[in-house]
């Protein structure tokens, strides 16, 4: 009898021993553990611009008179792989040129510069892709979480801003379609 109150006794003693061992361990307020969230984002979103392998998948296009159209990511979107850029607006309702409903410029990177905002976490990326269908001139607006703004113009008038987030390449879920 007296081995099982021993026993029972270790047990409960040795709970409440590890229990205080937690609770002493110092834990992080929800700002600090959001602050940590964001400087990891912020340094993988860094990784992915300087490695120039992401792409860029639009929830949503704005057109030059400001209005905003939903529209589908897997079609929508700006890839970029090492010195080739891939430029491709799409509809899952039509067909186009390039057999997703809109159009596919695939060229090369002939001009790229990336600028880092510490104070803001935010990155700052022009590049200008010449395809055969046009140069087109990129300026994206990066937030430390993979948030971005890219305004795509040409030599023609006329503006459009893709809105999205960054993905890695591998991780992307896009649909080429054909080049022109």
């Amino acid at each position: 009898m007296k081995k099982y109150v021993l026993i029972v006794f270790l047990a409960v003693f040795s709970n409440l021993v590890f229990a205080q061992v937690e609770n002493d361990a110092p834990t992080m307020t929800k700002k600090e553990k959001r602050k940590a969230k964001t400087e990891q984002q912020y340094k993988e979103t860094k990784k992915l611009l300087e490695n120039k392998n992401f792409v860029l998948e639009s929830d949503f296009l704005k057109s030059r008179r400001g209005v905003t159209y939903p529209v589908s990511s897997n079609l929508n979107f700006v890839k970029v792989d090492s010195s080739t850029a891939i430029i491709q607006i799409g509809s899952p309702w039509g067909y186009g040129p390039n057999g997703v409903g809109g159009v596919t410029a695939k060229g090369k990177i002939t001009k790229w510069v990336l600028k880092e905002d510490k104070k803001r976490n935010a990155f700052y990326l022009s590049m200008n892709v010449m395809t055969p269908i046009g140069i087109y001139d990129v300026n994206m607006t990066i937030g430390p979480s993979g948030g971005t703004l890219a305004r795509l113009t040409g030599l023609r008038s006329g503006r459009l801003t893709f809105d999205g987030d960054l993905v890695t390449a591998e991780n992307s879920r896009v649909y080429e379609g054909r080049s022109l």
